[in-house]
């Protein structure tokens, strides 16, 4: 048996403690779930766990079979929301690297490594370059490296923020073999379904400690309340914010019109349809099935063939699903909400960058967007996910598109944060703009969207208003049934 106890750890960031007093005690035997908004220290407590940050104050013991083990960061295995993999290289020299055996010559993986990779089912990626493959992919490749460690702890962080549900549960089945192999296996994930589903006990952090501790009757209800006690969420703009579907003057005209469009490397085919303004459009499918290609191409981030007409010349903005390609970790908060400003927005009379106008942008934009940060001027990498969610859809707004994309705009954000970046989306298209949103989770459809398209197989399978669905579980009905197959050609 493996046994990890944090005694009373602090850690501070200048003025703010990020840790106050934690402890806590973990088995193996079970996979323990740590939920918490963002900025409550789950990050913090995640680096301190694998030793890329030090306690200013506590202990942190790791136990195998009684005895215990010294510097037990060397014991500890990090999957990571964010991909840490090395995309010029293949699957199976990424599975070597740290198991090289020798200075020189070719990288040799380790014998174990056909069986991890087909127990996670991307066996025939093993020789693909992994900036070829996608985020689903690389996700899995991450948590291969990890289960390869010979490690006594697995840190879970947002794991299957990237995956299908049947990936997700195939990853699942993987987390609870571990469990049954005597490791402590921790999950760290907003999706309160996950906890209900394959934890037995989840901690609530808040405030830098273990607040609450829920076993037994695990359920999304007492999270979400232990979640928000003591939270008054502001929403962003509620007050320029009708109710969806409402325009002030009831009109919508085309701001985007695909005809027989087609992903050329076929991940999509013949895809028609029509982007109205003032409105929330999602598309949603399962990975492979070209919604997320989609997506780029009307991003105007993938190439495709076909007619891409924007009738009075709509800019657009677009905002992958990586926030490792949306914010600048190297610049504060400020530069990062005018870091997609031109010229005219950021210089001065003289033509030279006006240090006025940067600082105005940021100190504005934290109001706007309701940035919980310091000030303007604080790294953007000192921020929560949710907040640094905020501040690339924020910098994605300022730069004044006419159609928004951005792909899973709530990934990895914590409740109250999905109400602000929600509300942002529904703010700017009430402004008679246009919004597309790549969605993989049909919550997020309801709360956020007004129409959603499903594609199945490169095609659309089905186009539905949200309003007409009733609810969430019809609603929910609807895409899975259209997520199977393309409707019938004509």
């Amino acid at each position: 048996m493996t046994s990890l106890v944090v005694s009373d750890v602090r850690k501070r960031y200048g003025a703010t403690r990020a840790l106050d007093g934690l402890s806590l005690a973990i088995e193996s035997g079970s996979i323990t779930g740590i939920a918490g908004p963002n900025g409550a220290g789950k990050s913090t407590l995640m680096r301190m766990l694998a030793g890329e940050e030090t306690a200013d104050s506590g202990d942190i013991t790791l136990t195998r079979d009684g005895a215990r083990l010294d510097e037990p960061w060397r014991y500890v295995a990090v999957v990571h929301q964010e991909p840490q993999v090395w995309p010029n290289m293949t699957v199976r020299e990424n599975l070597a690297v740290g198991r090289e055996r020798s200075w020189f010559g070719r990288m040799e993986p380790a014998k174990d490594t056909a069986t991890v990779l087909a127990s996670l089912g991307i066996g025939q990626y093993a020789d693909y370059q992994l900036a070829d493959l996608s985020l689903a992919v690389q996700q899995r490749v991450e948590i291969a490296r990890a289960i390869m460690c010979d490690a006594e702890v697995f840190l879970f962080d947002e794991p299957n923020s990237a995956l299908t549900e049947n990936e997700s549960e195939a990853l699942f089945a993987t987390m609870t073999e571990l469990t049954a192999k005597g490791k402590v296996v921790i999950l760290i994930t907003h999706r309160l379904n996950d906890f209900v589903r394959y934890c037995r006990r989840v901690l609530v952090l808040r405030d830098g400690q273990i607040r609450h501790e829920i076993t037994g009757d695990v359920s999304e209800a007492r999270i979400a309340d232990e979640l928000t006690v003591g939270l008054s969420v502001k929403r962003v703009a509620a007050d320029a914010v009708p109710a969806k579907g409402a325009q002030p003057d009831g009109r919508h005209t085309v701001a985007l019109r695909l005809e027989n469009c087609c992903d050329r490397q076929k991940k999509f085919e013949k895809v028609s349809f029509e982007l109205a303004t003032g409105k929330v459009l999602a598309l949603s499918g399962v990975e492979g099935s070209g919604a997320r290609e989609l997506a780029q191409v009307i991003g105007q981030f993938r190439p495709a063939n076909g007619t891409i007409a924007t009738p009075n010349g709509e800019n657009v903005a677009y905002l992958a699903a990586s926030r490792r390609q949306t914010i600048f970790h190297n610049l504060s908060v400020g530069e990062n909400l005018a870091a997609r400003l031109g010229y005219r927005q950021l210089n001065g009379a003289a033509g030279l960058l006006s240090p006025a106008r940067l600082s105005a942008i940021g100190f504005g934009g934290l109001g706007r967007y309701n940035v919980k940060a310091q000030n303007h001027m604080a790294p953007i990498t000192s921020l929560s996910g949710g907040n640094q969610q905020k501040v690339a859809l924020g910098a994605a707004i300022e730069s004044d598109p006419d159609i928004l994309v951005v792909e899973e705009p709530t990934r990895g954000v914590d409740v109250a944060s999905k109400r602000d970046i929600y509300a942002m989306i529904r703010s700017f298209a009430r402004t008679g703009r246009a919004v597309v949103l790549l969605c993989t989770e049909v919550p997020e459809i309801f709360e956020a969207a007004d129409e959603v398209v499903v594609l199945a197989k490169g095609a659309i399978s089905g186009r539905l208003e949200i309003t007409t669905a009733g609810d969430l579980p019809r609603l929910a009905d609807w895409i899975a049934e259209r997520e199977v197959s393309p409707l019938p050609s004509p």
